[in-house]
C-alpha cells in the first residue's frame, strides 16, 4: 500500500464509493458491513504488511496473527518479476504455483534476495 500512493489512494475511493452504493441500494448498514468484510478481507494482502525473513535453513514469512515458516527443501523451482519472487513447491511450472506457491515480494533488496534464494533452490 505504501509503495505506491496513487493507485492506493485510487483503489480506497472506489471501495469508498462501492460501499456507498451498496448502502444506497440496501439500505442496510449490517450488509454494508458484511461486504466490506468480505471485500477487504480478500485484499488483505494489499492493506498489510507482510516481512520476509530469509534463513539459512528456512524462509519466514510474517503479518499481524499469520507466520508461516518454510524449509528451503519444499521449494523446487522459482520464478522472478519486477515485484518479487514467486518460489514453488513444483519442478515444472503448473497451475497450482499460484496457490502452492508462495510470493515474496521485494523492494531495495532484490539482487540481494535474488542471489541468496538462487543459492538455496536448485533449479
Amino acid at each position: 500500500m505504501c509503495e505506491n500512493w496513487t493507485r492506493s489512494t485510487l483503489l480506497l475511493l472506489f471501495l469508498l464509493l462501492l460501499f456507498s452504493g451498496i448502502y444506497w441500494l440496501f439500505q442496510s448498514v449490517f450488509v454494508t458491513l458484511l461486504s466490506a468484510t468480505f471485500v477487504i478481507g480478500s485484499l488483505y494482502r494489499y492493506f498489510v504488511p507482510f516481512w520476509y525473513e530469509l534463513y539459512e535453513h528456512e524462509l519466514v514469512v510474517t503479518a499481524p496473527f499469520y507466520r508461516l515458516t518454510k524449509p528451503w527443501s519444499a521449494f523446487r523451482s522459482f520464478y522472478v518479476d519486477s515485484n518479487g519472487i514467486l518460489l514453488s513447491p513444483f519442478a515444472k511450472p503448473s497451475r497450482l504455483e499460484n496457490f502452492r506457491g508462495i510470493y515474496v515480494r521485494f523492494s531495495a533488496n532484490q539482487s540481494e534476495a535474488v542471489d541468496f534464494i538462487k543459492s538455496k533452490i536448485s533449479t
